[in-house]
């Protein structure tokens, strides 16, 4: 007869010849609030960029330092629900934050050169619809994101939107796809009125995951400029210890940030993350 498991909270004790050693079995912590990640985090201790728009921060910088090509990019996403599952729908209601910042390190005067700030708020409906080709329509989305930089005068970034999206899923393959309206609001017309020409009207990203490895490419405002005023992000992670991950992100195109929204640059880095897409 087997015997039965020991309880979850139990000690366990390892011995041999020279010692004895006791490890306990925590639980996990508790999480009242259900916050869970939302989109990639990550820490890039070294991102290079090859072409930064040094014109737009002139007379803008602490002692008036120079754009430097070499910073540090960092993620912080997360999601809440605000109401779950609404009336047994498989509707939920969240809220969420993103903030994507870009530190100039190894500057002289080391500085903030641009944080984005993204809260959002957004329904979305548990489909689990079958589709052909062995895909499932898994969720749907609308919501309501704003996203500025807080520099104010004319560093100031700004825009509403308004969007429609999917996650699609098949096996190791994921796909979730965006449309969104630009709301004409006074801080848009002001600060960046032809945000959208650049920037576009949607996106999407496609991963594929095999293992803890992922690896996904963003596409945004390719086929609506003709390819002339897109972009593209390659990330790639992959195990490194418990929860950690080596990331590897590539970007070129416009809108690395939302200050140079209108500027075109390629940029490469590697570092840290603990969730991708």
């Amino acid at each position: 007869m087997n015997a039965a498991p020991p309880p979850a909270d139990a000690v366990t004790v390892h011995t041999d010849a020279h010692r004895t050693t006791a490890a306990v079995v925590q639980p996990a912590p508790p999480n009242p609030f259900r916050i869970s990640l939302y989109k990639p985090n990550f820490l890039i201790p070294y991102y290079y960029v090859t072409a930064p728009d040094r014109a737009v921060y002139a007379g803008h910088t602490p002692d008036g330092e120079r754009i430097s090509h070499s910073e540090v990019k960092f993620q912080f996403s997360i999601k809440i629900p605000v109401l779950a599952d609404i009336a047994r729908s498989r509707v939920s209601l969240y809220a969420a934050y993103t903030q994507l910042s870009y530190w100039q390190a190894y500057n002289h005067s080391a500085f903030f050169r641009e944080s984005n700030y993204e809260p959002e708020v957004f329904l979305e409906y548990a489909w689990q619809r079958p589709l052909p080709g062995g895909w499932q329509w898994q969720l749907a989305d609308l919501g309501l994101v704003h996203q500025s930089n807080g520099q104010g005068g004319t560093l100031e970034r700004s825009w509403n939107r308004v969007y429609l999206g999917g996650t699609f899923v098949r096996r190791r393959w994921r796909l979730r796809v965006r449309a969104w309206y630009a709301i004409r609001a006074a801080q848009l017309l002001r600060h960046n009125p032809d945000i959208s020409r650049y920037l576009g009207y949607g996106d999407w990203v496609v991963s594929y995951h095999r293992g803890r490895q992922t690896i996904a490419l963003m596409s945004r405002n390719n086929l609506t400029s003709g390819f002339a005023r897109g972009a593209w992000e390659l990330t790639w992670s992959f195990p490194l210890v418990q929860q950690l991950k080596g990331y590897v992100q590539v970007f070129t195109g416009y809108g690395q940030s939302l200050i140079e929204y209108d500027h075109r640059t390629t940029a490469l880095g590697i570092g840290f993350a603990i969730n991708d897409w």
